[in-house]
């Protein structure tokens, strides 16, 4: 009974290591850089559109990837952690591209991303992941 205590304590021990190690040390240090990876270039009205159409085809093509979208900016917002959002499409349409802009970059872009005014058109890049009733993308930067 007491080496089933001691091995028990020795995986426990063994596990909490293991999350530290991951949290604390792996994860600073091997964040996925966006901004330098070769992107996919697409409208906002298109991209939601392929979402809209077929969306298991959609995430083949799309999901975790990065991605150049350029569109109408419908709105700007910030959600409840604080970062910038920005919503890209058509007010017409029932699907559009929402924007989470990156927080590592705040300074570079979340500033600027709240001046942007609606109406207007720009260009973001970030990281597609998927689509609920819009398509999401995340880690945005102006670009």
């Amino acid at each position: 009974m007491k080496k089933i205590i001691q091995y028990a304590l020795a995986i426990i021990i063994v596990v909490a290591i293991s999350g530290y190690y991951y949290v604390f040390i792996y994860a600073k240090n091997h964040h996925r850089n966006v901004q330098t990876e070769t992107a996919i270039t697409i409208v906002a009205d298109s991209l939601s559109a392929q979402f809209q159409a077929d969306e298991k085809k959609a995430n083949a093509l799309y999901l975790n990837k990065a991605i150049i979208v350029t569109g109408t900016v419908l709105s700007v917002d910030k959600n409840q952690q604080g970062q910038a959002m920005i919503m890209l499409g058509n007010a017409a349409s029932f699907s559009n591209v929402s924007v989470t802009m990156a927080t590592n970059a705040s300074a570079a872009t979340s500033s600027p991303a709240l001046t942007i005014t609606v109406g207007k058109t720009i260009t973001i890049k970030g990281v597609c992941t998927g689509a609920l009733s819009d398509v999401v993308i995340t880690d945005g930067v102006i670009h």
